[in-house]
Parts: structure tokens; C-alpha cells; sequence
């Protein structure tokens, strides 16, 4: 018999004569059976019931084969209740004189063999809230099958959740990214310059390069998956350009090159095209929680044991954007001694409300992230374009300064998927891939007019599109 149930069998024989010595200070000897066993000179029987010596669960009494023979000696019982056990022990424990005999009862105790109940190891951490140091780190890195809806909240917090790295979902964050851009030109197919019947540069030719720019997002997020956001992107300097030559041919767009010494006769022209976004947001957000690690998840993300948790991010709230733009057309060289130029500028400004969704999957040390937003702006849209004057007279211009203002409606669209690598509990390095959309959008090349009236580039053309796309890296930081 293990020591473990010698152990037990001990507790409920001190238990019952603890029960005994306090009925005789109260004076009930007399009218309990055990007692009298103990204090009377003739042994009577003893009965052992189920209630009175295996009050656990666990514990199964069996009566033995044979029933139990009257007249049992007070030192047999002992003796078959607590084998193996010193009296000296029981008597110092209890106060009364036990005697032993060799000879065993007919009742025997035996404990059944009941399988154990699987222990859900996650909650019982999660419900320790890791209140000592070790827990803590226990509770890092313990799979758990939660599902942190953190739909309800209370004057304490939130209900449920999920974990970074510790229970809870609320956090601040700040995000830095350097972007690498490529814009396309979406300018419609006008005729800059040309060589005899010809054209050589057109408004859409010229093409951009990467360029870099800067992406910050602040946020703050609170335990029950409420929070803020602002965000910011810029791409500065944008900058395209093509350069034809030719042998005293060239000559700007008609009808315009008629009526303007040295728009004509040239023997090289150039196309410039210079292009700035700015653009700024400001959210609310609410974020809910999928479970962590379960082995029996439909998905199979889920199923790796390094799972640690997924959220989504709702999000409403204000997008500004300003795309700011110059294009110039530049002859010199062949029958006229200096250069003459076109210039105009445009400005696009977006002023809408934004919706849209992020989410997260983490694991031990990556994470997948992403974001799709939408924005329905009115857009302010303006045009401005220098005097053109003659190369012998410049003043005055054979075309004034001139420019235009209109207003339009205008769509944003942004989308984003990044692969993040933590560094240590705050820290993340983070890159990714983004496409950026917007239209409604007044392109400064589709401001040239050569028309010859008083009224060419008076008006505004609007209505274009500019489509982005490139790589970010950056760094995450989260507490």
C-alpha cells in the first residue's frame, strides 16, 4: 500500500478520534458507540460506513466478501484502518489509548482508479491574471484557447480578451515607415512638341521614378477595443521628365506656336512634370479579438502552437489629401537666340469621411497585417499658368497669367499588407507592400492650352486619376 494512502487512512482515524475526544468533554460519551468501544472493558462491534470514512468523491468503501463479525475488538479495527502506523502517533494526536492486534478486519478501503479531468491549462493561467513573476512568464508564452469578443465592459475593464504579450487588448502604438513609390501618368494624350507633322512629346510620355517618402501612424487603443488614430503620408518631388532634339524643326503645340516667337524653329524641347501628395487621417476605431491557439480551429493558422492572436480593426473617421503639381514645356536652341517656356501648376484637395478594416495575426515572433480604406471626398481644385511672351518681345505677354478654380467630388483608396518581425515585447521591424488611389484629381499637364483665343487656359480640366504603389520599411513600436 503507497505511502500517499497510508497518509489518508492516518487523517480520518485522527479525524475520528478528534470527533471522540470532543464528545467526552461535552459529556456524550456514554451515547456514542465508538466511544463507548474505547472507554468499556468488553469489545463491541463496530460498524464503518461509507460517509464516515471516505467523505471524498474519489474514495470508494467496499464492504469485504465476508460480512463483518460481530464483537471486533477496539485494536483490530485500529489495526485494519491505520496498518503499519505507530500508536504512540495516534495516541499523541488524539489523546486516548489505541491498542493493536495482529488479526485484521473483514473491512477493507480501497480507492478507485477515476481517470483524471483534462486540465485547461490556458484559462486556469489566464485566471491567475500572472499575479507572481513566474506566472507571468507562463502566461507569455501558454497557448489558450480564448475568445476575446471584448464586446462587454464594466467599471473594471473589459471581459474576456486576448493577449500582447499579456492579457488585455489595449495598447499605444506608433508606426514610422519610409515609403518607396512609383506614380503613374494618367494625363490624357495632348501634343507638347513636335517635329515637322510629327509629334515627339506628349503630355502622357513623360514617366516617374520611385520616390521615397515618410508614413507615421499614432495610436492609442483602450481594454475594452476602443480607440484613435492619426496617420500621415507624404511623397515629395515627384519628378518625370522627357527631352527630344531635332534639326530647327520643333515647334510648340498649334496654334499657339504661330503666334509666339519661338515657339517654332527650335532644336530641342523638354517636358517636365513635378508632382508632391500629402495626405493626413484621423480615426476611431473598435477592436475585437479572435481566439489564440486551438487544436481544433477550422482554420489552420489557428492550429500552430506558436498562434498567438488575431484582431480587427474597425475604422471611421476624417481623410485630407493634397496633391500639388507643376508641368513645364521648354524649347531653345535652333533660330531664336533664348528659351521659351509654358508653365502651369494645379492643386487637388480632398476633404471626406473614411471607413475601413485592419487585421493582425500574431504568432511567437511574426505577424501579418493589413488595411483597406475607402474615402468619398469633395475635392477644391485649382490651375494657374505664366504669361507667355515672345522671345525678341517679352513684355508685354502675348498671353497673360491666367488660372481656374472648380470643384468636384473625389475617391481615395488605400490598401496595405505587411510581414513584422518582433524584436522584443515593444519593438517590431516591419515591410510591406501599398497601393494608393485617387481620382477627381485637376493633373497639371492637362492645364496646357495652345489655343489661340483670348479665353484659351481659362478653364480647369479636371476629373483624372493618380494610382501609387510600392514597398515600406519601417519600425513598430507598442506598449
Amino acid at each position: 500500500m503507497s505511502t500517499a494512502w497510508r497518509s489518508t487512512r492516518l487523517a480520518l482515524l485522527v479525524t475520528v478520534f478528534a470527533g471522540l475526544s470532543s464528545a467526552a468533554t461535552r459529556g456524550d460519551v456514554a451515547s456514542d458507540p465508538i466511544a463507548e468501544v474505547v472507554g468499556a472493558e468488553e469489545p463491541n462491534v463496530v460498524e464503518i460506513t461509507l460517509d464516515e470514512v471516505a467523505p471524498e468523491p474519489s474514495a470508494d468503501v467496499a464492504a469485504a466478501e465476508e460480512p463483518a463479525v460481530p464483537d471486533v475488538p477496539t485494536d483490530d479495527v485500529t489495526a485494519a484502518t491505520a496498518p503499519d502506523v505507530p500508536t504512540d502517533d495516534v495516541e499523541a494526536a488524539t489523546g486516548l489509548e489505541v491498542t493493536t492486534a495482529a488479526t485484521q478486519t473483514a473491512a477493507e478501503i480501497t480507492v478507485a482508479d477515476v481517470p483524471p479531468e483534462p486540465i485547461d491549462t490556458g484559462s486556469i493561467l489566464m485566471e491567475a491574471e500572472a499575479d507572481s513573476p513566474i506566472l507571468e512568464g507562463i502566461v507569455e508564452h501558454a497557448p489558450h484557447e480564448i475568445v476575446g469578443s471584448c464586446s462587454s465592459c464594466t467599471a473594471g475593464g473589459c471581459t474576456g480578451g486576448c493577449e500582447r504579450p499579456h492579457p488585455g487588448i489595449g495598447e499605444t502604438y506608433w508606426i514610422v515607415d519610409s515609403v518607396f513609390l512609383q506614380r503613374d501618368n494618367q494625363s490624357t494624350d495632348q501634343i507638347l512638341a513636335a517635329s515637322g507633322p510629327n509629334a515627339i512629346i506628349t503630355t502622357g510620355q513623360p514617366q516617374f521614378a520611385v520616390q521615397p517618402g515618410l508614413r507615421l501612424f499614432r495610436g492609442v487603443v483602450d481594454d475594452c477595443g476602443r480607440g484613435w488614430e492619426l496617420g500621415y503620408l507624404g511623397v515629395w518631388n515627384m519628378f518625370a521628365d522627357l527631352e527630344q532634339g531635332g534639326r530647327n524643326d520643333i515647334n510648340g503645340g498649334d496654334p499657339l506656336s504661330f503666334l509666339v516667337d519661338g515657339f517654332d524653329g527650335r532644336s530641342l524641347a523638354r517636358a517636365t512634370y513635378l508632382s508632391t501628395l500629402n495626405t493626413a487621417e484621423a480615426n476611431f476605431l473598435w477592436r475585437s479579438c479572435h481566439r489564440g491557439f486551438s487544436r481544433h480551429s477550422a482554420y489552420p493558422w489557428e492550429r500552430c502552437g506558436n498562434y498567438r492572436r488575431g484582431t480587427i480593426d474597425w475604422l471611421a473617421g476624417f481623410r485630407w489629401a493634397g496633391l500639388d503639381e507643376a508641368a513645364s514645356l521648354q524649347l531653345s536652341g535652333g533660330n531664336f537666340p533664348g528659351p521659351s517656356s509654358y508653365n502651369v501648376r494645379s492643386s487637388t484637395n480632398f476633404f471626406g469621411a473614411q471607413i475601413g478594416g485592419r487585421g493582425r495575426m500574431e504568432w511567437d515572433r511574426w505577424a501579418v497585417d493589413g488595411w483597406a480604406k475607402a474615402a468619398l471626398a469633395g475635392t477644391a481644385m485649382s490651375q494657374s499658368a505664366d504669361p507667355i511672351g515672345s522671345v525678341f518681345v517679352p513684355n508685354p505677354p502675348v498671353r497673360s497669367g491666367r488660372g481656374a478654380t472648380e470643384g468636384g467630388v473625389g475617391f481615395i483608396g488605400d490598401l496595405n499588407v505587411n510581414l513584422s518581425y518582433r524584436l522584443s515585447d515593444t519593438w517590431r521591424l516591419r515591410t510591406g507592400y501599398n497601393f494608393l488611389w485617387l481620382t477627381g484629381v485637376a493633373l497639371a499637364p492637362n492645364q496646357f492650352d495652345f489655343g489661340g483665343t483670348n479665353a484659351a487656359g481659362t478653364g480647369l480640366n479636371g476629373g483624372a486619376g493618380v494610382f501609387l504603389h510600392g514597398a515600406n520599411l519601417g519600425l513598430e513600436a507598442a506598449w
